[in-house]
């Protein structure tokens, strides 16, 4: 298992010197709404894995979408140059869907879509669940990780949205049973962060039974710390809470 952090490129430096393994980077720094793209600064990183799939101008949906293949494929492309093997797909703007369209289902069928382009390439799209503050489509793991693997798609697992969406319903429900049921079977990524995503720890109850949902999965991929770091933020603690929750 491998442990990285979701940042951006004046971030990797230091926090590949902290010890972790790998970092995730945003694709729509790829810059895929035009031809012009400069790979030099991302040279020799270890970028085992990419979020912010569509650039804040792509819509999927309704009256105002845009074009979305291009891009897509342009990003791909690009990302496949430098040996990305996972692209998360979050990107809860361009995937808001009016009420009249069942934008569950379009997405998966989307994601299907540019899977075809990404799979010969060597990369595995996995998109997440994102909670009701940021998009209507995909707030429910289970579902999406269901409709997804109908269409031989991988998910990412992000304890964030997962906890947030329970917490919001007030769900009275036991942390491992909540686990169990929103993550179904094995995913392709995981993101990691407390419910106030201001970090991680080996003692906080919800991280504690993701984690054992997890590891009773086997899962034995890469876990990307995705939470609010200020400049005095403690990586090397971090580096070891992770560790401690998903210890075997």
């Amino acid at each position: 298992m491998k442990f990285g952090v979701c940042t951006g490129l004046e971030e990797s430096a230091k926090i590949l010197a902290s010890g972790f393994d790998y970092v995730e980077l945003g694709a729509s720094g790829f810059d895929g709404m035009t031809g012009d793209w400069d790979p030099a600064p991302y040279a020799r990183l270890p970028i085992l894995a990419t979020n912010l799939f569509f650039d804040h101008r792509i819509r999927l949906f309704g009256a105002g979408k845009t074009p979305y293949q291009e891009y897509a494929e342009r990003t791909i492309h690009r990302a496949a140059s430098l040996g990305v093997p996972v692209m998360v797909i979050g990107s809860g703007g361009p995937r808001t869907a009016p009420k009249d369209i069942d934008g569950d289902a379009r997405f998966v069928e989307i994601v299907a879509e540019l899977a075809e382009i990404a799979r010969p390439l060597g990369i595995a799209l996995a998109p997440e669940s994102l909670n009701r503050t940021e998009t209507n489509v995909g707030n429910d793991l289970r579902r999406l990780a269901l409709g997804l693997r109908d269409k031989s798609v991988g998910f990412t697992a992000d304890s964030y949205h997962i906890l947030y969406e329970w917490d919001a319903d007030g769900r009275k429900l036991w942390l491992d049973d909540l686990m169990e049921d929103e993550i179904p079977f094995a995913p392709t990524h995981v993101h990691i962060a407390d419910l106030p995503r201001s970090g991680v720890s080996a003692e906080d109850a919800m991280l504690v039974a993701f984690a054992a949902r997890l590891r009773e999965l086997e899962y034995d991929g890469n876990v990307s710390l995705e939470c609010s770091r200020g400049s005095d933020f403690d990586y090397g603690s971090a580096l070891e809470a992770l560790k401690s929750l998903f210890a075997f």
